[in-house]
């Protein structure tokens, strides 16, 4: 089997099992903040909330334990909070993140309103470290919605989203638990896109991470033999599968002048996790393109007899920590019988 100690010592490299202590630690103090503060603030704008009906719990990757290191940012967490709210009395999603970010003012944090969340910043000689996402959702009338709109949005940019952040929590952790190979597919392809897109200023151009594991999840081809499982192999079959996904237009000369994948949450509002990036066909192009570069380099790992080579092409889709085995020196045995033939 290819690689297998080097797929081994790099997913040790990149994965991260336990919280890192520091962001376990602003949690917990986030957490507390929020309990303990949050119903005073909301008394204020005459919202009345007991700290015993908030809920708080993660999502995305912390959750689903599919963390891998940053090498090029501040590392993150998305925490979710939810509590009941009339959203026919408070209408504007914008005022109750508001609240919330008021609620959470401390000198050593920097609160901004995005969104889809209020963001919990934490700077260190002038640059973020770390930060934390908190998604705001309101329960209502048996149903969930999300707070949706940024600080400043304009009329018809802001709204409630009906969601179901537990609903996907669940359906995502059915499709991983139990299942190494596919989490660590997970990461590999999440490490692929901090490796193609962690220069990329805007946001709209970044596959996300909640569409490459979607897609992932659906997608995903074990392989596995007697020597244990291959990585190389299943990481390859996968975004193969994957590739299919797209919906291709070529113009006469045969160029690529259209790529387009939807993909749509397994659960409400069933929104398609791409439709930020197909605001520009370019966006979606590069993903695209991105995307089957690194399909070549993984078939060309596949395909060399090379364990040195075949190396190289997977450092080119998984970057600088995945080590490339030395070269296997061959040692001609036909000049050393010419230097001792005695003939």
């Amino acid at each position: 089997m290819k690689l297998k100690k080097q797929f081994a010592d790099f997913y040790k490299e990149i994965k991260i099992d336990e919280e890192v202590e520091d962001l376990k630690e602003k949690r917990e103090v986030l957490q507390g903040d929020i309990e303990n503060k949050l119903p005073n603030e909301l008394k204020k704008h005459g919202i009345d909330l007991k700290k015993s009906e908030i809920k708080i719990f993660d999502q995305g990757s912390y959750k689903l334990n599919t963390t891998i290191s940053n090498d090029y940012g501040s590392i993150d967490r998305d925490v979710a909070v939810m509590f009941p709210l009339n959203i026919v009395e408070n209408s504007d999603p914008r005022k109750i993140k508001a609240y919330v970010r008021d609620a959470l003012k401390h000198q050593n944090r920097a609160l901004d309103i995005k969104e889809p969340c209020v963001n919990v910043s934490y700077i260190e000689n002038g640059e973020e470290w770390m930060h934390i996402d908190l998604p705001v959702y309101a329960q209502y009338d048996g149903n969930v919605y999300l707070a949706r709109g940024s600080e400043f949005a304009k009329e018809g940019n802001y709204r409630w989203e009906d969601a179901d952040p537990e609903g996907l929590n669940e359906w995502l952790l059915g499709k991983i638990t139990g299942n190494d190979q596919l989490r660590r597919n997970i990461r590999y392809i999440k490490k692929w896109k901090q490796e193609k897109y962690h220069d990329s200023s805007l946001d709209h151009e970044v596959p996300p991470s909640i569409g490459l594991t979607l897609l992932m999840c659906e997608h995903f081809v074990p392989s596995t033999s007697s020597e244990g499982d291959d990585d190389l192999l299943s990481l390859r079959m996968s975004i193969q599968n994957i590739m299919n996904e797209f919906d291709l237009t070529y113009d006469y000369f045969g160029n690529l002048i259209k790529a387009d994948i939807t993909y749509e949450l397994p659960v409400v509002p069933s929104t398609d996790v791409f439709a930020k990036m197909k605001k520009s066909d370019s966006y979606v192009i590069k993903f695209y393109n991105r995307l089957n570069t690194a399909l070549q380099n993984l078939t060309d790992a596949c395909n060399v007899e090379s364990e040195h080579d075949a190396g190289v092409s997977v450092q080119k889709v998984l970057g600088d920590k995945f080590l490339v085995p030395p070269k296997q020196v061959s040692i001609s045995t036909s000049s050393n019988r010419r230097e001792h033939s005695f003939g």
